[in-house]
């Protein structure tokens, strides 16, 4: 009873201390945010608006939007809450975890968010009961990335696994998950690089946009770092516009690689990096075909090299076992299949979040269409991966079939060669029988005359 009321309290520990950790730091951020504003531009003090921003953004970053006047702001800040499940999976680590922990962390964690709710003066996008959902959901991510690598349970189903499982099947579980998690990784570095290409080249929009709102260069600086929450949302965009599909702010613009204009936006500074449409058609070409190269790479890497499939021919002396080549072009196919759920998965997921309003109206939707930019990723990473593929059977093919011919060949002329000193060793055999046979008549035609010369000679006696 005293272990449980333990692990609860830990749990318990892990909530609070996450909660005053990020909801601090966070509140004093926006209060030197709202102070600096107030200072500079004159007007009522913000500060006293600290509070209930602080639990606003709090519940947004985990999913709950929130409506004030004519604005409805439900994207998520990404980049917060990728802060907040991190701090969660560290303070877990530290305290440490258990089901019962987690289960009340859990709780605990839910009722401090619908507190927050409920003391909110702007409406919640939100009902009472999806808040907890939402507010659970990031709890439980965060500390089941500290409890799961560490668990026993964790330990015995590994163990079971390899005692039940095949080597070759848990290699390529294992290549297929890490391949996958490797290409959307690659993939969002490439959106990431892509955003800071469009600030450096886009700065001066975004100048001229702070410059006709009127802030001072306190409020801009604190502003642009209060934007930066949102950066992983614009490089998950950046994805998708790189490889052909694009996103919209509403219905008020939409930008791809053919076309971008944002002269109908509102005058957010955020807005002033987004991009123009590319003029050179080869650039295009090029930037859409990266997701083919990226699989198609990787997809060779992982069939030849050591650590992946390790795919040969072998030596020609060696007899070609049929079921070997097929079990090892099975394997990379299975793993690669694995790679393309992972890959359509996570980018539907990771899409899906970064999108969201910032009205009810013209803003009711800004982000990327999920199942189109689903399919500008999955198509292209499913046709490298299998491309790899193939090109390896193709070469491995070419070398058995060109190992068979030359075999072949060296029979032939094997048998050629044989029957060639067959032939020599007859004519040679023929020749042999001939002169003896010819000898042999001399020597009965040599004999028969000695015979004649006696028989003459004894005629003549008397």
């Amino acid at each position: 009873m005293m272990a449980n009321l333990k692990y609860w309290l830990k749990g318990l520990a892990v909530a609070a201390l996450s909660m005053v950790v990020y909801a601090g730091a966070l509140g004093c951020y926006i209060a030197l945010m709202l102070l600096v504003i107030s200072m500079e531009e004159g007007g009522d003090n913000l500060s006293a608006f600290s509070v209930s921003l602080t639990e606003a953004v709090v519940l947004l970053s985990q999913g709950s939007g929130f409506k004030t006047g004519s604005i409805t702001l439900t994207i998520m800040p990404l980049l917060l809450t990728v802060l907040l499940i991190a701090l969660i999976a560290s303070l877990a680590k530290r305290v440490g975890t258990s089901l019962s922990g987690c289960v009340a962390g859990t709780i605990g964690w839910v009722l401090i968010n619908v507190f927050f709710a409920n003391s909110l003066d702007i409406k919640l996008v939100d009902t009472t009961g999806v808040v907890a959902v939402k507010t659970a959901i990031v709890f439980v991510l965060g500390y089941a990335i500290a409890a799961i690598p560490e668990s026993p349970l964790t330990k015995r189903d590994l163990d079971w696994i390899s005692e039940h499982v095949s080597s070759p099947v848990r290699k390529t579980v294992t290549i297929g998950v890490a391949l996958g998690v490797l290409l959307i990784t690659v993939y969002l570095v490439i959106g990431l690089i892509v955003v800071l290409y469009w600030a450096f080249s886009n700065q001066s929009a975004m100048v001229k946009l702070y410059e006709l709102s009127g802030m001072q260069n306190g409020s801009r600086i604190l502003t642009t770092i209060a934007m930066i929450a949102w950066i992983p949302n614009i490089a998950i965009w950046a994805i998708s516009w790189v490889f052909g599909a694009g996103f919209s702010i509403g219905d008020l613009a939409e930008f791809t690689m053919w076309s971008g204009q944002g002269s109908a936006l509102p005058s957010l500074p955020i807005f002033g990096l987004l991009p123009q449409a590319i003029e050179t058609n080869w650039i295009r070409i090029a930037l859409m075909c990266v997701p083919l190269a990226l699989a198609c790479a990787a997809g060779m890497v992982v069939m030849l090299f050591n650590k992946g499939f390790h795919i040969r021919v072998g030596n020609s002396d060696q007899q070609i076992d049929v079921k070997r080549v097929v079990l090892g072009f099975a394997y990379p196919a299975g793993a690669f299949c694995i790679s393309c759920t992972v890959v359509s998965v996570c980018s539907s997921l990771l899409f899906a979040i970064s999108s969201g309003a910032l009205g009810s109206k013209h803003l009711a939707h800004i982000g990327v269409d999920v199942i189109s930019s689903t399919r500008k990723i999955g198509q292209p990473t499913a046709v490298g991966l299998f491309s790899s593929w193939l090109l390896t059977l193709v070469a491995v093919s070419m070398f058995f079939g060109i190992r068979w011919i030359v075999k072949r060949v060296r029979e032939s002329r094997s048998g050629a060669s044989t029957a060639a000193l067959e032939s020599d060793n007859r004519e040679v055999a023929n020749a042999a029988r001939t002169v003896t046979s010819t000898i042999n008549n001399k020597e009965d035609q040599g004999d028969n005359n000695e015979s004649t010369d006696t028989a003459s000679s004894g005629i003549g006696l008397p």
